[in-house]
């Protein structure tokens, strides 16, 4: 699962729009959702707790990276101010978060999502 998970994140896989941005991945026929939902969603991880928690980790590791950790932190107030969930929530409402992420940071929500589905994977396999 995790080979296939990474494999998804290359680019020759045909679900990158002409920009070459990840725009949905597809384990099965029947599925159609976002990166860190199949990852999280299919039980990669040895339990769901480990899941939520090793996605948090991602999560937090990727916005202090890419957007500091004063910037990481402005961003959960607003999103517990605004859509009425918090940081440890994240996990139960994660299509909610991937919406708000798109909606706040524009293309760049796709980009940050990729950077913690990637950095979420690393994480499963070293497990």
């Amino acid at each position: 699962m995790i080979r296939e998970v990474s494999q998804l994140l290359g680019s020759d896989d045909p679900d990158h729009g002409t920009d070459g941005r990840l725009q949905k991945v597809r384990l099965d026929e029947q599925e159609n959702n976002p990166l860190l939902e199949v990852i999280t969603g299919k039980g990669v991880a040895v339990d769901k707790k480990d899941n939520n928690r090793l996605l948090l980790q991602s999560l937090d590791e990727v916005m202090d990276d890419l957007l500091g950790k004063h910037v990481r932190q402005a961003f959960y107030d607003y999103v517990e101010r605004n859509y009425y969930f918090g940081r440890d929530d994240i996990p139960q409402h994660l299509g909610d978060f991937l919406l708000v992420l798109e909606r706040t940071f524009g293309k760049s929500g796709k980009t940050i999502e990729r950077a913690i589905a990637k950095r979420l994977c690393s994480k499963l396999s070293q497990q």
